[in-house]
């Protein structure tokens, strides 16, 4: 019995090893790596191309070509001492309706940034504001309803230096009136400092009049 079960265990150990080289000459077909699902290269890492690059080429600057004319520095703030004005000006552009875009705060005016520069030397620079906010209450340019001919306007730029000018105008233009000429990129140097003005209607759109003060340099 002893001799029999010892060649019986020797068989099976014997189909067991055959069985295991079988398998191991087996080809496989093992498709989930992250390697052969992405393609037949060395790794994952190296199939993955990067896409191609979407930055536009800079072209180089002639050298000969001319120049754009350098800007004047930005208004940064305004004073008029004698009716207590004295705020921010920031650079705004146009609104969606075509109408200067004007800070929301009526603490902060508006200065045309596509138009002259104070103490650029020639045509109009406009700075504007509103006159009051439902948010924010009333603003300082309620004081232009008390400037005269002849008050003082100062302005300092962006790089320090102080620009004076001396009220030479206040008019009062209907709300959809306002001349073109306020914004002349040529002419003399001017000044235009703009709120609103006149009636207030709600249900014809706000304040009916545009206020002016025009100022010429000192």
């Amino acid at each position: 019995m002893r001799i029999r079960a010892a060649a019986a265990g020797t068989a099976i150990l014997a189909v067991v090893g055959l069985l295991i080289a079988f398998l191991a000459l087996w080809p496989r077909t093992d498709t989930g790596s992250p390697i052969r699902a992405v393609g037949s290269g060395p790794s994952a890492a190296l199939e993955r191309r990067a896409p191609p690059s979407t930055t536009p080429r800079v072209e180089r600057r002639d050298p000969t070509a001319p120049r754009a004319p350098r800007r004047h520095p930005r208004p940064e703030r305004l004073e008029i001492t004698s009716v207590g004005i004295d705020v921010t000006v920031k650079p705004v552009g146009v609104s969606p309706d075509g109408q200067m875009a004007l800070p929301p705060n009526p603490e902060v005016l508006g200065w045309y940034r596509f138009g002259p520069s104070p103490g650029g030397g020639t045509g109009s620079a406009v700075v504007a504001g509103h006159l009051d906010s439902k948010r924010y209450g009333l603003g300082p340019l309620v004081g232009l309803r008390e400037v005269d001919a002849g008050d003082t306007v100062g302005v300092t730029r962006s790089n320090g230096t102080r620009r004076s000018y001396t009220v030479v105008e206040v008019r009062r233009y209907a709300k959809q009136a306002l001349p073109e000429a306020l914004f002349a990129r040529t002419g003399p140097e001017r000044l235009q400092v703009i709120t609103c003005g006149g009636a207030y209607l709600p249900d014809r759109g706000g304040y009916q009049e545009n206020l002016v003060v025009t100022a010429a340099p000192r």
